[in-house]
């Protein structure tokens, strides 16, 4: 079934504008809860360390003084881990082709099967190298433009999000002007 789309495109996601991206995202979403958090655990922690001065013989109250403390730290250390972990991630994919179609109340994104290049010859064919099952490519993905949906412009690229926990990311490069005037069209964007 061939869409109707006002615009169609090929792109990729460069590992820096990822980080980029991915962070962007973290500070509009995952950082607000995370540092509630962590305020609260080392308010926890500063109670439990005058309960400590208070009473010096209670031994609980040091245990859970460190363990408010970790928590506190693993609140600030995840978000960072994470996205060190999916950028290494995307790294290691290379850089996958992506295509976005733009329609009437619709976003559809896919990834592109690249065609494959190799140096080999038929000699060093080797039949037993190549695994049972090739995993196929993802459906493409269809992101309809309601009340949940969401345009995040930044200088280098665009967060299109359907509620506050699915992103795709749209880098701006290789896109023309009037291209990009067609994806601030979608909705209207959020800085």
């Amino acid at each position: 079934m061939e869409e109707n789309y006002k615009l169609e495109k090929e792109y990729q996601i460069s590992p820096e504008i990822f980080n980029k991206a991915y962070r962007s995202y973290q500070k509009k979403f995952v950082y607000p809860k995370n540092y509630i958090f962590m305020a609260l655990f080392l308010i926890l922690a500063a109670d439990f360390v005058y309960a400590a001065v208070k009473t010096p013989e209670n031994r609980l109250v040091y245990l859970l003084i460190v363990v408010c403390i970790a928590l506190a730290f693993r609140e600030w250390h995840n978000p960072k881990f994470v996205r060190k972990r999916l950028s290494e991630t995307l790294k290691d994919m290379g850089m996958p082709v992506y295509k976005i179609g733009i329609g009437e109340g619709f976003v559809d994104i896919s990834t592109v099967e690249e065609p494959e290049t190799s140096d080999e010859t038929e000699e060093e064919y080797d039949p037993a190298d190549i695994p049972d099952e090739i995993d196929p490519l993802p459906e493409k993905t269809r992101i309809a433009v309601n009340s949940d949906f969401k345009l995040l412009e930044y200088d280098e690229y665009f967060l299109l999000m359907q509620g506050k926990s699915v992103f795709y990311i749209l880098p701006k490069e290789g896109f023309s002007e009037a291209e990009l005037e067609t994806v601030r069209k979608i909705a209207p964007a959020d800085k």
